[in-house]
């Protein structure tokens, strides 16, 4: 993986992190396409999400994000940790 392909997960992913708490409610379980730090669309699923992004960006810098409570950064596909305050 190119170091601009892992730059831009990072910064997608530091940006999701942001994001995730007003998303957890609406679209738990599905998957966020990101792409300049910004929310592109949510998918039902991982592969539907990653050819939506390669088709629209041709260098492949993207990255797809479970909208999901408490897990973990996984790289390409990741999960972000999020957890309610009681």
């Amino acid at each position: 993986m190119s170091k601009a392909k892992r730059d831009a997960i990072a910064r997608n992913y530091e940006a999701f992190e942001k994001m995730l708490p007003s998303l957890i409610n609406a679209a738990k379980g599905r998957f966020a396409l990101m792409r300049d730090q910004e929310l592109v669309g949510l998918f039902d699923g991982a592969s539907a999400a990653h050819f939506a992004g390669a088709e629209k960006f041709a260098d492949g810098l993207f990255s797809v994000q479970k909208v999901e409570e408490g897990a973990i950064s996984l790289g390409f596909f990741s999960y972000a940790r999020y957890s309610r305050a009681a």
